[in-house]
Order: C-alpha cells, then sequence, then structure tokens
C-alpha cells in the first residue's frame, strides 16, 4: 500500500482580515494560515505518506514576502527532511506576470532541495517511493503569456486564444499518456479548470471564458488511478459514479466570508494492487467565519433586540460581520457600546464590520385618508400609516381633550382648523 498527500491553494499572505499579533509581528491571519498548513503537515508525516503531491497556489501573490517563502519552505522541508518526494505545481498565483521571470516555487528547483520536485511546465515524472515507481504527470497553470510570445497566437482575441490553450493542452497530456508504462501506477497531477467544477463563494470572478477550461470527459476517458486538482476552493469529486477519481482538494483556509460555508482541508490516499485507488478528504480546523444578518423588529427597545439576536451564534474566535436592517428611529435608539461589550463578552476573535440598511418609510397614501372620514377614524388611519399602534391609545385620548377644549369655545370651527 502506497500512501500519499495530496493538498493545493494554500495562498499564503491572505490578510484580509485580522491583526498584527505582538507575541511575534506576524498577522493574525498569516498565523491562523501557518497553523492550518503546519497541522496537515502533521497529519501527513503521522500517517506516514510515501509521497506528496501540492496542486498549486502556494502564495496569495507570485511575489511573496520573505516571511511567506520562509514559512512555506519550513513545512516542505519537513516533507524532504522525512525523505518523502514531493511534487510542486505550479499554480496561476505562483507564476510571474512577465514572461522569462522566475516563479515563486522555482528557488525549490534552482538550490536542488532533497526529494523535491517543480512542475513549470507539463512534464512526466517517474516519482522513486520506498514501496515501488509512482508515474505523475504534472499540468501546471496553462499561463497565456506563454502563448501572447508565439506569432500564431498574438492576434488572437480571449476566447480563441483560451481554445487554442485548450485543444494544445489536451494534445500534450494525450502525448505525456502515450509514455505511460500500465505496469506502475498513473497520476495526473495539475492546476487548471475542468468544466463541471463547482466555485466556492470567493471564486464568482472565475467564469468559464475567461480561463481554459478541460472538459471533464476528456478526464474520465483517460487511463489515469487518480487524478489530483488545485486552482478551485472547494473540494469535490467530478467522477462520483467512476471508479477514476477526479478531485479538487480545496483551499486549506478560508479566503474570505464568501468561504465561511465551505469545509476546509486535504486529502490523504493510498494506491493498493493494481492500481486501486482509496481515498478520503481530511477537514482542518480552520477559524469560523460567520456573518450575522438581523432585522430589528422592536421599536421600544431596538438595543435589546439587536442583543437577543447575538445571543443566538456561538461568536468564540470567529471572524464576524453583522448586517442588520432598521428604520430610522430604530437605528438613532440602538446603543453601539452595548452592543460592542456584547461581541466582545462573546469572544469573537474580529468584527470585521457592521453595516446597516435603513428602512425608509412608505410615503403616506392619499387614497387611505379621505374628507368624508370623521376625525377619529382618519386619526386612526393616520397612526396605522406611521406605525405609532404603540401610542394609539394616548392620542386618541389626547384627540378627544382638545376636541372638548374646542367645542366648549365660541369661535366657530372649520374644517382645516380641526
Amino acid at each position: 500500500m502506497i500512501k500519499f498527500m495530496h493538498f493545493a491553494d494554500i495562498h499564503l499572505g491572505v490578510e484580509n482580515y485580522g491583526r498584527i499579533d505582538s507575541s511575534t509581528g506576524l498577522h493574525s491571519r498569516l498565523i491562523d494560515f501557518i497553523k492550518t498548513l503546519t497541522t496537515a503537515i502533521d497529519i501527513a508525516l503521522e500517517e506516514k505518506i510515501d509521497f506528496a503531491l501540492f496542486c498549486g497556489d502556494a502564495y496569495k501573490t507570485n511575489n511573496p514576502s520573505p516571511t511567506h517563502q520562509r514559512e512555506f519552505a519550513r513545512q516542505i522541508y519537513r516533507l524532504s527532511k522525512a525523505g518523502i518526494p514531493t511534487v510542486l505545481i505550479n499554480g496561476n498565483h505562483d507564476n510571474p506576470l512577465a514572461f522569462g521571470r522566475a516563479s515563486s516555487l522555482d528557488i525549490f528547483q534552482t538550490l536542488n532541495i532533497a526529494n523535491i520536485m517543480v512542475v513549470t511546465e507539463p512534464t512526466l515524472l517517474i516519482l522513486p517511493t520506498t514501496k515501488g515507481n509512482i508515474q505523475i504527470i504534472g499540468i501546471p497553470w496553462p499561463t497565456k503569456n506563454q502563448y501572447l510570445e508565439k506569432e500564431e497566437y498574438r492576434d488572437s482575441d480571449l476566447n480563441s486564444l483560451n481554445k487554442k490553450i485548450q485543444q494544445r493542452l489536451l494534445r500534450k497530456i494525450t502525448e505525456l499518456t502515450d509514455q505511460l508504462d500500465t505496469k506502475y501506477p498513473r497520476i495526473l497531477a495539475g492546476h487548471f479548470t475542468v468544466a463541471e467544477a463547482v466555485f466556492s463563494g470567493s471564486e464568482n470572478y472565475a467564469s468559464l471564458g475567461r480561463d481554459p477550461v478541460l472538459p471533464v470527459q476528456f478526464l474520465k476517458d483517460s487511463p489515469f488511478d487518480y487524478i489530483a486538482l488545485g486552482h478551485i476552493h472547494r473540494y469535490q469529486n467530478l467522477n462520483t459514479s467512476q471508479k477514476l477519481p477526479i478531485v479538487y482538494c480545496g483551499s486549506m483556509d478560508r479566503i474570505n466570508f464568501g468561504e465561511e460555508k465551505d469545509e476546509k482541508g486535504f486529502c490523504l490516499g493510498s494506491i493498493g494492487q493494481q492500481g486501486k485507488i482509496e481515498y478520503e478528504f481530511i477537514p482542518l480546523p480552520v477559524r469560523n467565519m460567520l456573518t450575522i444578518n438581523l432585522k430589528i423588529e422592536d421599536d421600544s427597545n431596538p438595543t435589546e433586540d439587536f442583543l437577543e439576536e447575538i445571543k443566538e451564534y456561538d461568536l468564540r474566535d470567529a471572524l464576524v460581520r453583522i448586517s442588520y436592517e432598521a428604520t430610522d428611529e430604530q437605528n438613532r435608539e440602538i446603543n453601539f457600546k452595548k452592543v460592542k461589550e456584547a461581541l466582545e463578552e462573546a469572544e469573537a476573535f474580529l468584527v470585521t464590520g457592521i453595516s446597516r440598511n435603513i428602512i425608509k418609510k412608505s410615503p403616506l397614501s392619499r387614497s387611505s385618508l379621505s374628507e368624508e372620514m370623521d376625525l377619529f377614524s382618519a386619526l386612526r388611519e393616520y397612526i396605522k400609516l406611521q406605525n405609532w399602534q404603540i401610542w394609539e391609545k394616548d392620542l386618541i385620548s389626547f384627540t378627544q381633550k382638545l376636541q372638548q377644549e374646542l367645542y366648549q369655545t365660541d369661535a366657530p370651527l372649520n374644517r382645516e382648523e380641526i
């Protein structure tokens, strides 16, 4: 039984929420991401894996800071030191923006770190493990920079360029597949988009037509034992009904609130006799993200209404954002000092924002009031339109007193005065 780790989309450097940790000098979200990656490597080493596949996007950008490089290298070195062959696939965030520049992963190849192989172009690797050889076809992100340098692609529009890249990529995968030896396990490891993949909430920008997309049927018909993918942040198997798993392991931590409901982790797999694959998704203990949407209903004490809604959630150590709906009158009455104190008592790690939606009252409907109405019918209708029911009894009482005072005077009354 040959065991392996499949992980991707670490995105070290995502620091859109949080604060600087005074004890380390690091951003709190960087600390979160380091813990996530460290935990994954801990589990892989405990499971005594025989090789590891990293399917792209180590960093947020292709120009990571020395700190981000250090933290990623520390964990990859743990695999190297344990004698575990590890394949690093270039992702779109790892690629340089300009043709000819180094990728953020090239340093591992340059330093010739033991047991570490970097894939920056489609390649067939023979991976030696203590339990036998594994064949890996590595497919990095199909960057457009490589093709725009070629005369045949230079004047192509985006759709035409994507189709040409797709066709070229399919031909290259087919060419490499023809070189596989059926005696050894066969794995495709890549960083690209597959049709029918479900994007996470943070990836709405990624749409078909913007990037080259490989047809899922092409992969289903391939001779591989396992297809390990990166790029899409949601864990999923695109071929659950067949024996060939086509797996996006997903990102290892939550990038933003669009992923607050997504489970994060990586995959552990094993290769048995005749290439039989078994794998499982391993969830990781990432920081909770929570959006609270509430509507203020209580006119007399909107603050208590706000606080009662907050009590319904477990906010301990969570990144929290709140959106509330209230009338202008209710909003003026909310005691935000008490709201802040309640959030601190709930031990929320950070409240990223409180946004409000002020409900504008509908203008008074002229058709609901008419000159034919008597005074008190008109008053009750006006109270209803203004949502003043809690004061209805007092208003009617005051009106009765005013009416009595007016009738007791000698001055003649007209409708305008009433």
